[in-house]
């Protein structure tokens, strides 16, 4: 997945899209090595995975 570009003017926040997907990716892998079901949240809806994401 592509990292989005940051349109933000604060130069301490320019790099936290990257950061949230790191920690997204981070946050998968301990899920599946632990076998402790992700919850993945799109907008107001919220869904429990315990397979490998895409």
């Amino acid at each position: 997945m592509k990292a989005p570009v940051s349109h933000l003017k604060d130069s301490t926040l320019k790099n936290a899209p990257q950061a949230m997907l790191r920690a997204a990716e981070k946050a998968r892998q301990l899920a599946e090595q632990t076998g402790t079901p992700l919850v993945v949240r799109h907008s107001a809806t919220s869904t429990a995975k315990t397979e490998k994401p895409e």
